[in-house]
């Protein structure tokens, strides 16, 4: 049902990608990344789930209320990669956010609220797996209770810190074994300093590093921990001596990279930017 991972494993973000063109995803398509994971999406009070790229619901009342096209176009990238549907906390810098939604539901008597959530992302969208992006909550029961929703439908949970080792801890320990099979290390901005050998050691599973690449924050130079391809190389270089088990990284996101060629930060193409950057991660 999901893709192995027999050599490196290649994770593109996908922000800006929704409803997205034909263009943008069949570059993604073709880019050989082995997992796109497309974000952002944001929980509200009522149980409506919004894309960063819109201020209209794509979800509503327990059922798919988006874009059709944009169906269209996932279920084509699904031919060549793993798909994963990126949850944030973040609702324009307003608490309360998703995770605290999360946190109310999981406590309540019943889970429908979040079943029917999980529901369409996995029978609508086709999703493979949610990522969790909790930079504020930090409530491991409640992301438990939500993977094990998650592993009645069929998905998979992938997680994405920056910081805060236990609570990300306390989610693997509490979990079905082999419910959470990826851990993606911010090593940019607040992650700044983050190599993935110590963190795998404190999980006790594979960690992948996500690096920020130029182009991002509209700049051709560097923001926010934004390197540029050589220096990803040198640094999964690096991180493969501390940590040799480590089997690929992610490149945060697709919207830098069309950025960065539009702003005409160098000579190339979206095509040629995706080859450099998946080849830079190769360990």
């Amino acid at each position: 049902m999901h893709l192995i991972f027999l050599l490196s494993h290649l994770i593109l973000f996908g922000r800006g990608t929704y409803p997205g063109d034909d263009s943008t995803y069949t570059q993604i398509a073709n880019s050989g990344f082995t997992t796109v994971v497309l974000s952002s999406f944001y929980i509200r009070a009522n149980g409506d789930v919004y894309s960063g790229d819109s201020r209209s619901p794509i979800i509503h009342d327990g059922r798919y209320v988006g874009d059709r096209e944009w169906l269209r176009r996932i279920a084509m990238l699904k031919k060549s990669a793993r798909v994963e549907f990126l949850l944030e906390g973040r609702w324009y810098h307003q608490p309360p956010n998703t995770f605290d939604f999360i946190r109310h539901w999981a406590d309540s008597s019943t889970t429908d609220t979040l079943y029917n959530i999980c529901k369409v992302f996995k029978e609508d969208l086709g999703a493979d797996a949610l990522c969790i992006d909790d930079e504020s909550v930090y409530d491991s029961p409640s992301i438990i209770r939500l993977g094990t929703v998650i592993g009645q439908l069929g998905m998979h949970m992938t997680l994405c810190p920056f910081t805060n080792e236990a609570y990300w801890k306390a989610i693997l320990d509490g979990s079905a074994p082999g419910l959470v099979d990826g851990v993606y290390l911010q090593c940019y901005d607040g992650g700044t300093g983050n190599t993935p050998g110590p963190w795998a050691q404190q999980l006790g599973t594979p960690v992948y590093p996500i690096f920020l690449c130029r182009g991002a924050f509209s700049t051709c130079g560097a923001s926010h921990g934004s390197e540029p391809v050589d220096s990803i190389r040198a640094m999964m270089g690096d991180f493969k001596k501390e940590y040799p088990g480590l089997n690929g990284g992610a490149i945060w996101q697709m919207a830098d990279i069309k950025s960065f060629v539009s702003m005409g930060c160098a000579p190339i193409t979206v095509e040629g930017y995706l080859k450099e950057l998946k080849n830079a991660l190769k360990p």
